[in-house]
């Protein structure tokens, strides 16, 4: 508080003391300005970048340059590091590279896997005596479908299941889930026309397809798996369903 002092003779202005530390006026309260953010840090870039990214061996050329020794490269990381493989997946752009690598893996693969359920299939009718009933122009265009289209339609239905569970919202669109479902089925045809041995190697590529996916797309692990049990859940809601709605409709028919 300022203190005022009388002066001491005529004529001589009165000594006011001033406040060594005055206060500076308080501003208004305004309801429309955001609240101050004191001590809070601005939030962390995302954990990934594409461009910092390698390319998967396949598509590194420059690092790479023969094609046997990339396919090799890509083979061995499917197998030792599966996972490091799915991350790389968004590092590039173009369909045809990763398309090519599943073609090239599936086709031979494929076709073993056609002769082999042959061979299995007249020696079984041989042992046990039964006709044999088989439709080869169907077989073919059954294997050349999947190998044409499995990777485009198996990856959209993908896309969209982990599209209903949150899981595509990074900005990797159906385009990268169509590239990993082509590099992941082509490290699994590799192995997966190995009799009985196949039955196991096909619940662990189940595992990798899973958490390969939420890799690829940097989601939650739960997403992936959620994201390829939903047909499974699908179709045990329409089995319920079906189940709940039978009686009702043979009671109706009588």
């Amino acid at each position: 508080m300022n203190d005022f002092k009388q002066p001491e003779s005529e004529g001589v202005p009165p000594h006011i003391e001033l406040d060594p530390h005055p206060e500076p006026p308080k501003a208004a309260f305004n309801p429309y300005q955001a609240p101050a953010t004191h001590g809070l840090e601005p939030p962390s870039p995302p954990t990934w970048d594409g461009a910092t990214l390698d390319p998967v061996p396949w598509e590194d050329h420059q690092a790479i340059p023969g094609m046997l020794d990339r396919l090799w490269a890509t083979l061995r990381m499917g197998f030792t590091d599966p996972f490091g493989l799915s991350a790389r997946v968004s590092a590039t752009e173009p369909i045809l590279p990763a398309w090519g690598f599943f073609l090239l893996i599936g086709v031979p693969s494929l076709i073993l896997s056609l002769v082999l359920s042959e061979l299995t299939t007249q020696a079984m009718a041989t042992f046990f005596h039964i006709p044999v009933h088989r439709n080869p122009g169907l077989q073919m265009g059954i294997v050349a479908g999947s190998l044409l289209l499995g990777p485009f339609v198996g990856g959209a239905f993908l896309h969209l299941f982990l599209w209903m569970w949150g899981g595509a919202k990074e900005g990797l669109g159906l385009h990268q889930t169509i590239r990993f479902s082509c590099y992941a089925h082509g490290v699994y045809y590799l192995v997966g026309w190995i009799p009985i041995l196949n039955i196991f190697l096909g619940l662990v590529f189940w595992v990798f397809l899973a958490m390969g996916l939420a890799r690829t797309h940097r989601t939650d692990t739960w997403r992936g798996f959620a994201a390829l049990l939903t047909p499974f859940i699908l179709l045990c809601c329409l089995g319920i369903g079906l189940a709940i709605a039978m009686p009702a409709l043979l009671m109706a028919r009588h």
